[in-house]
């Protein structure tokens, strides 16, 4: 590559966990990824249409290495995605047009999101956070994520719930907010180290302690205390194979927040925590998406 003539490899997948897949993209070296769903308008440009429950991650790389070798190695890693094309790319306007559409955005209530070059401003008795795309498991702007968001600004609202236990962690900014409302302390836990990393930068970068927000990759089954709450923002067939570990950790009295199932998953995740000792308070949907909120009875409930 020379620097008359610059030229990229441009890659695109469909995926139903944009934001981890986009990290790991990003872990690969991509200089560059941008996120496209079924609501994203790009003016003059005509897109082959998103199904339900996929998003289009299109990824910028430099032409430093083997083609073949990129695409084995991003298809060994992003196993729910499917990679639709991996070609030579000449036109630079990528690399700053995609910061357009990361912009300061509300995430709940009481709680705003956005990349440094757009600092959110929260509400006096809320929480601005910072994110910074190129490196987030998650930034605020997938639809799971905002309805567990909601769910949890409005159950902090209500109760005071002095422990947290957030599944699939991601960038943190469930933990965040979390904290960030009141919760004395949050647990954040996720299977992928690179996430465990991103999320305890993202937490510097907002001013929060590892007293405050504790990260690990501690398996969910390894953990043997309850939790006040407990959110779990991951993909529906996961949830129901953590189902028996996520209903024994939530405190009785407690709540339990489960987000990421598309609607034509909503019966079996709602079938598979049908249990006697607990009970839906709320379910919220967004787009193709909905999530669950239930509530553990106490000891003494009949």
């Amino acid at each position: 590559m020379t620097k008359t003539d610059p030229h990229w490899l441009r890659l695109e997948l469909l995926t139903p966990t944009p934001d981890r897949d986009a990290a790991r993209l990003a872990a690969f070296g991509a200089l560059g990824v941008e996120v496209h769903d079924a609501s994203t308008f790009m003016e003059g440009v005509e897109e082959v249409a998103i199904p339900a429950g996929k998003a289009r991650l299109i990824a910028y790389f430099d032409d430093d290495r083997p083609l073949d070798e990129l695409r084995r190695k991003i298809e060994a890693a992003t196993d729910e995605a499917e990679l639709m094309s991996i070609a030579e790319y000449r036109d630079r306007s990528w690399e700053t047009a995609w910061m357009d559409y990361f912009k300061a955005t509300e995430l709940s209530p009481r709680v705003t999101v956005g990349p440094p070059w757009d600092e959110p401003s929260g509400p006096e008795d809320g929480v601005a956070l910072v994110i910074e795309p190129g490196m987030a498991f998650g930034t605020g702007t997938h639809e799971t994520t905002r309805l567990c968001a909601r769910l949890l600004d409005d159950l902090l609202r209500q109760r005071t719930a002095r422990s947290l236990l957030d599944v699939g962690c991601g960038s943190a900014i469930l933990s965040m907010l979390a904290s960030g409302l009141g919760v004395q302390r949050v647990v954040g836990i996720d299977v992928d180290a690179t996430a465990v990393e991103v999320a305890r930068a993202n937490i510097e970068t907002n001013g929060f302690s590892p007293e405050q927000i504790e990260l690990s990759t501690t398996a969910l089954s390894s953990i043997d205390e309850d939790f006040d709450v407990v959110v779990a923002n991951i993909l529906a067939h996961i949830l129901v194979d953590l189902r028996d570990h996520l209903l024994d950790i939530t405190a009785p009295g407690g709540d339990l927040v489960l987000s990421g199932i598309a609607e034509d998953q909503a019966d079996q995740v709602r079938n598979a925590f049908n249990d006697p000792r607990f009970s839906v308070i709320d379910q919220q949907s967004e787009e193709e998406w909905i999530a669950l909120h239930l509530r553990r009875k106490n000891r003494n409930s009949s």
